[in-house]
């Protein structure tokens, strides 16, 4: 068991490590996948789109099929179901997108200041990154974000959601005795995936909003950027220091 100490859980695509080159290599192994099946491909044109990246309107399935995705991985997902891609296709384009991402392939960067602040916030408080993402590239990319020092705990191949509720459980449990709810602060860009399960605990949660969370979604912080959420997670930490 530890002493009592507030926990910061962080995501790691689209909060700690940003730029859209992962996922658009995630759609290119896609679209090649489909090209060799003989199939249309679009999941990349389809992506850009949902991204803003153009102006081009994909075709309405695809349109339609992306329509309400959580994130550019889920979009390039559900386009590429919409073309008939296979389960061992997705599989493979993932993993082939990690990859690159470990070899730094794809351009990526952190939020401005991140480092900065977490390197500012009490000492008693842990930094936990959790992500869906295997281990593949994750070690890599806080080395190369300049983060390694500042998240030391990685807890990949999370199996979001479902496997969230038990991790952030697991990790209060640690303590003697366990952690409160709200001395853990889950911020994503996910609600689902990286609050939804923290909030259900009574747990603190921040959400950056790059794309509309869904209705039901009841966050404590919201912001478009991990940026705007500094503020809050620097008050949290120093409100639970001493809780």
């Amino acid at each position: 068991m530890t002493p009592a100490h507030p926990i910061l859980v962080l995501d790691f695509d689209g909060t700690v490590c940003l730029g859209d080159g992962p996922v658009l290599a995630y759609a290119e192994l896609l679209d090649a996948a489909l090209a060799r099946e003989g199939r249309a491909n679009g999941v990349g044109r389809t992506l850009r789109w949902f991204l803003g990246e153009t102006d081009a309107i994909p075709d309405d399935v695809l349109v339609a099929a992306v329509d309400g995705s959580a994130d550019g991985y889920a979009a390039a997902e559900r386009a590429a179901r919409a073309l008939g891609v296979t389960d061992a296709d997705l599989s493979a384009a993932y993993a082939g997108s990690r990859d690159a991402l470990a070899a730094g392939a794809v351009p990526t960067w952190a939020p401005p200041g991140l480092a900065d602040l977490l390197a500012s916030l009490p000492g008693d408080v842990e930094v936990v990154l959790v992500t869906n993402a295997p281990e593949t590239g994750v070690r890599e990319q806080l080395a190369h974000l300049g983060l390694d020092g500042v998240i030391l705990r990685v807890v990949a191949s999370a199996g979001k959601p479902a496997g969230m509720g038990p991790i952030l459980e697991g990790l209060r449990a640690e303590q003697e005795p366990p952690a409160r709810p709200e001395r853990l602060l889950s911020v994503g860009d996910i609600w689902r995936n990286d609050l939804e399960p923290a909030f259900a605990q009574g747990s603190v949660t921040a959400l950056i909003e790059r794309f509309a969370a869904p209705a039901g979604a009841t966050p404590t912080f919201r912001a478009p950027t991990i940026e705007g959420l500094y503020p809050a997670i620097a008050s949290w930490a120093g409100v639970t220091r001493n809780a």
